[in-house]
């Protein structure tokens, strides 16, 4: 199966959604595309939330043992066992904040998506609605009381890199403080070091999705279609002896 993308140009993409009823009393084209653009939009913020309570569960758990196990006492002869727990917290903190950041990006990158699809559909059947922002007369930053137009997807953005760059002090602290080198020639601490960067560096490259799209454009937005073919592989002709050309009957 063969997956492709081709831009199309605002003109098809209205002609391909066309507000126009197909038969009496039977929804158009349109008309259902934006009800489902609508919907999927409501899912997708629902999936956001769900996911950042998930990562979220999961840091703060993280978090929780990483001070545990750094305030807990041992022997001397198991503290090796108490920096290795701390190393490996930390790693894990560092793989699990980049992932959430990761999930997001994908997720506000998704949830504009289908929000870009009713900006288009919904002048023809209810007018510009959803693109009508109501504010007061004036909004100020300083003005705690007041209603303020944040973002809260940034602002959920902006937290993860702030777990990130948390996590990574803590991964340094482990290193510098208890092996006394961001390198130390302990085979166990250069092989959770390597993972970790490992994980990062495919959450990042491999984390995307398939299709390659080039979103860069000034004002507007720019749109793609993705087509998908069946391919089937040619299946082998059987090989089949040919018959003797004289009269004589095969053996």
């Amino acid at each position: 199966m063969a997956k492709s993308m081709r831009e199309i140009t605002e003109q098809e993409y209205l002609r391909d959604f066309s507000f126009e009823p197909p038969a009496p009393s039977v929804p158009s084209k349109g008309e259902n595309a934006l009800k489902t653009a609508l919907d999927v939009r409501k899912f997708e913020i629902e999936l956001y939330w769900k996911r950042a309570t998930y990562f979220w569960t999961f840091l703060t758990l993280t978090l929780g043992a990483y001070f545990t196990v750094l305030l807990t006492k041992v022997d001397d002869k198991q503290v090796w066992l108490q920096h290795e727990a701390l190393l490996i917290l930390s790693c894990l903190g560092v793989a699990f904040s980049v992932c959430w950041s990761c999930v997001n990006r994908g997720s506000k990158f998704w949830q504009e998506n289908w929000e870009k699809h009713v900006d288009l559909l919904e002048d023809a059947k209810q007018g510009p609605l959803y693109k009508t922002v109501m504010s007061p007369g004036s909004v100020s930053l300083i003005k705690f009381w007041e209603p303020y137009p944040f973002s809260v997807s940034k602002l959920n953005q902006i937290l993860s890199f702030f777990i990130i760059a948390l996590f990574g002090i803590l991964l340094r602290a482990t290193l510098v403080r208890y092996y006394s080198s961001m390198w130390p020639c302990d085979h166990f601490v250069q092989e959770m070091l390597v993972s970790t960067a490992g994980a990062v560096l495919i959450l990042l490259i491999a984390g995307r999705t398939k299709e390659k799209i080039d979103d860069r454009v000034r004002d507007g937005v720019r749109a793609w279609r993705r087509t998908t073919k069946i391919e089937l592989q040619e299946a082998l002709a059987p090989v089949v002896s040919p018959m003797p050309t004289t009269g004589q009957q095969p053996k």
